[in-house]
């Protein structure tokens, strides 16, 4: 099996020694690590990696430098806790995975081989999150235009809900996902339409005909077509 070449940054050489340990001789070899991901850029002689290693402290900033010098590298992400804006944030910024320090050692290892090969990881818990940013991130095709707002099909689902009175709860058990995932969506409904409560969302909606008046729902119109 190829080895990957790592390298790790995190701003205390203790924790970085464990990992090393934990890495080597399971198909890893850490050919660089650094307190910040400025002072391992800085190392011109290190070899290119192709996972890169970071504690969460280094911020999404350092994320998106280390993707734009090292475009070939996977990016991997340690927390201390599965947030789900913090998570946002990194993946946002390049990051390939996104794992909590509580991690067991097998589970690490395992985690890192996928993201190796291509693959996302990030705590279970944050499944729901990763769909609602899948949707939030769809192409044009998978989107609908309502007046000069491009939407997911999933935001006008939950936009024609808020407007006819649906509490988030009621709104995830209807379309089967979690509260935590509505308030995501909600989260960047308000942003796309300059909103800052669901009442203004609720009333945008009303004007741009997403609910009839006698409370059932209609659906949006683009271009002259009914979204599917």
């Amino acid at each position: 099996m190829e080895t990957t070449i790592v390298w790790l940054i995190d701003a205390h050489p203790l924790l970085r020694s464990g990992l090393r340990a934990q890495l080597e001789g399971n198909g890893f070899a850490v050919a660089a690590e650094a307190g910040t991901a400025m002072e391992i850029v800085r190392n011109g002689e290190a070899p290119s990696p192709n996972l890169i290693i970071m504690d969460f402290a280094q911020g999404a900033d350092a994320v998106a430098s280390l993707k734009s010098a090292q475009p070939q590298a996977r990016t991997v992400v340690f927390a201390e806790s599965a947030e789900l804006s913090h998570l946002a944030d990194m993946f946002a910024a390049g990051a390939d995975g996104y794992l909590l320090k509580s991690i067991s050692p097998n589970a690490l290892i395992e985690s890192l081989k996928l993201v190796a090969l291509g693959e996302k990881v990030f705590p279970s818990m944050l499944t729901d999150f990763l769909g609602a940013m899948r949707a939030n991130h769809a192409g044009a095709s998978e989107r609908v235009r309502v007046g000069d707002v491009a939407l997911s099909q999933r935001e006008l689902d939950i936009i024609r809900r808020l407007a006819e009175g649906y509490s988030n709860k009621s709104i995830a058990k209807e379309l089967a996902i979690t509260e935590a995932t509505v308030k995501v969506h909600l989260k960047t409904v308000l942003r796309k339409l300059g909103a800052t409560n669901r009442t203004q969302v609720a009333i945008w909606a009303v004007q741009h005909g997403l609910t009839n008046s006698n409370g059932s729902r209609s659906p949006a119109m683009t271009n002259g077509r009914k979204p599917a």
